[in-house]
């Protein structure tokens, strides 16, 4: 059976929420446009990015994970150990996931970004997958 783009991030969002990186999150975890507009929590957001619709699926899950900036003085500067560790937990997710459903490989390095407004950084984090449906 082939799956829809909401299923498939179900099925990711539902995979992330049991496993070691869910737990680790300190915020919420949330399917695309879901995530509360006013939030300066430690937030991780699902998306499913592309897919087609084969017999093999395949496609890219989007990652984004807001990690508030630290007090630095009078400025709040990168979190830099707590992002290392959380890229390290993504990492550990896409390899380590036993998961028989969906085959995942990374596509490309986690990697973080400055968003100034709300002083929080951005690890994305893009995860191919492959699914075989019967």
């Amino acid at each position: 059976m082939i799956k829809t783009e909401q299923e498939i991030e179900r099925d990711f969002y539902t995979m992330i929420k049991s496993s070691e990186l869910g737990t680790e999150i300190r915020g919420g975890l949330y399917r695309d446009g879901m995530r509360p507009d006013n939030s300066v929590e430690e937030d991780l957001i699902v998306k499913l990015l592309s897919g087609d619709d084969e017999q093999v699926q395949e496609g890219v899950i989007v990652i984004n994970l807001y990690v508030p900036d630290i007090p630095n003085g009078s400025r709040k500067v990168k979190d830099l150990q707590r992002i290392a560790d959380l890229q390290s937990c993504i990492r550990s997710f896409i390899n380590d996931n036993e998961n028989t459903e969906y085959l995942m490989s990374s596509d490309g390095t986690p990697k973080s970004m400055l968003n100034e407004d709300i002083n929080q950084h951005l690890i994305v984090a893009r995860i191919k997958y492959k699914r075989i449906t019967v």
